[in-house]
């Protein structure tokens, strides 16, 4: 997931493209930049633990297991639907689910190589290309053919896209980017602090446990491939506006086959796309159709005060859940939310804050039919004197729990079962502070704390605690260096 945060791609991309114009023609030339960070994290959390699901084989003779998976037919087609390791031991025993608990220190590295692609044309308009190959493609090594695997530090791409612009017209980006809504043109989020608070680099020390690992930064709304145009300021006003087809990324369509499926870019409709649950539409998956992004945004000073607001909308179709009958049923809503955001600068202080209202899960994911709308508000406060920078955020979100109406199928029909009143309404509660010394150009040493709460009336969020858990915190203190070139 993207981060909105001095250091990261988005700040620091930007910072070394920025064109300048000119009337001589230039041929392309090519800079490397980019980042690297290495972190102590301690880590205090509900259900950080190692568990074994119950009725799991145990093995009882220290002897390996090999992995087997079950396949159960929909719609004529057999379809992964549970995974479990066989054990090679002699002696084995059905599981109740033990649980380990996992250690709270843990050191982290991270970092990204950019490639910078500038060029002019005879008339001043800047051309180019960015591209930024990230070291972290994976959250833990991915077993391939049971003897191969790819570990943590997998590279991938994180951002690649080629623009042209002009002073007179703008800019236009075309590839794998953010939009105006999501990251380019906000304004009212303050992360130039530590390694960014609420929406830094504590995600690199929690496990996924009920979520506390992901928050909905407008930065994570998605690098799917987009064409973007940003326009010129005028009297102190800006716009942008984006357009991609699906949520997929790089070439090839994501379908390997003619089996359609959430990863397949160009799907209308898939099979089990009703059991993605509050997760639909994460990163990467076909839920989301013919996305469009909005912003507008005024920009300048008054009695010495830096001023910034924006104002934007990003909204999108959504695919359709194929049943087994081969019928086409609509379950997710139309992704649609508002932006809102504004921020003032005097004397080394910034503060800011930002109101996000409309249908979307937190994962920036198109909603169930029925899901109640998600709201968000962000603030934050940043104050920088010489090489000191402290500052903190906050961020608190109401959106549709994983507890609310449940989907199935009954006999091929897609059916509903509804939760009872009051139930999966899901509170999101997260506020970071820190700060940064000023080492040398480019180098920082940072430290931060922050705190994430997720609650869920109803909902069990730590399994392996007795009795329903409602309420899981991540608590995450960081120690570190980072260096951007």
């Amino acid at each position: 997931m993207r981060k909105i945060l001095l250091g990261t791609t988005a700040v620091v991309g930007a910072a070394l493209l920025a064109p300048s114009f000119a009337a001589a023609q230039e041929a392309p030339t090519v800079r490397i930049g980019g980042f690297f960070r290495a972190y102590y994290g301690y880590t205090q959390q509900s259900g950080r633990n190692s568990t074994t699901p119950s009725g799991l084989a145990n093995n009882t003779n220290g002897q390996g297991g090999n992995l087997t998976q079950s396949n159960t037919a929909v719609g004529g087609v057999n379809v992964p639907t549970t995974e479990s390791l066989g054990v090679t031991s002699a002696t084995s025993t059905a599981g109740a689910g033990e649980v380990g608990r996992l250690s709270k220190n843990d050191f982290s590295t991270d970092g990204e190589v950019h490639v910078f692609v500038n060029g002019k044309t005879a008339n001043g308009l800047s051309y180019g290309a960015v591209i930024e190959i990230a070291f972290n493609q994976q959250e833990g090594r991915n077993i391939v053919q049971q003897r191969a695997s790819t570990g943590k530090t997998t590279a991938s791409i994180d951002e690649w896209y080629t623009f042209i612009a002009s002073p007179t017209w703008g800019q236009i980006r075309f590839g794998d980017e953010d939009g105006p809504v999501g990251g380019l043109m906000n304004s009212g989020v303050i992360t130039n602090f530590g390694t960014g608070g609420i929406y830094g680099d504590r995600e690199s020390f929690v496990t996924r446990q009920a979520s506390t690992r992901t928050t909905t930064s407008p930065g994570g709304l998605g690098d799917n491939t987009k064409i973007i145009y940003l326009s010129p300021q005028f009297f102190g006003f800006d716009f942008g506006a984006s357009f991609a087809f699906n949520y997929g990324v790089g070439e090839d369509t994501g379908c390997p086959s003619n089996q359609s499926s959430g990863w397949c870019d160009s799907a209308y409709a898939f099979t089990g796309a009703s059991n993605f649950g509050i997760a639909a539409a994460g990163p990467e998956q076909a839920v989301r159709r013919n996305e469009y992004q909005g912003a507008l945004r005024w920009r300048g000073s008054l009695a010495g005060v830096g001023l910034s607001f924006t104002g934007g909308y990003v909204g999108s179709g959504a695919a359709k859940e194929l049943s087994p009958l081969n019928v086409q049923r609509a379950v997710f809503q139309p992704l649609g939310v508002w932006q809102f955001g504004a921020q003032a600068t005097a004397y080394g202080l910034t503060v800011g804050a930002q109101y996000e209202h409309g249908q979307s899960n937190f994962f920036w994911g198109n909603a169930m039919k029925g899901d109640r709308p998600m709201d968000q508000l962000f603030a934050g406060a940043s104050y920088t004197v010489g090489p000191f920078t402290f500052g903190g955020n906050w961020q608190f979100q109401t959106v549709e729990g994983a507890s609310r109406t449940a989907y199935g199928y009954t006999n091929g029909v897609l059916v509903t079962s509804p939760n009872p009143a009051g139930a999966g309404l899901m509170r999101r509660l997260g506020y970071g502070i820190g700060g940064n010394y000023r080492l040398a150009p480019g180098l920082d040493i940072v430290a931060e704390w922050s705190k994430f709460t997720v609650a869920e009336r109803g909902r069990d969020l730590d399994s392996s605690r007795a009795g329903v858990q409602d309420r899981t915190t991540a608590n995450v203190f960081i120690l570190g260096t980072r260096l951007a070139f």
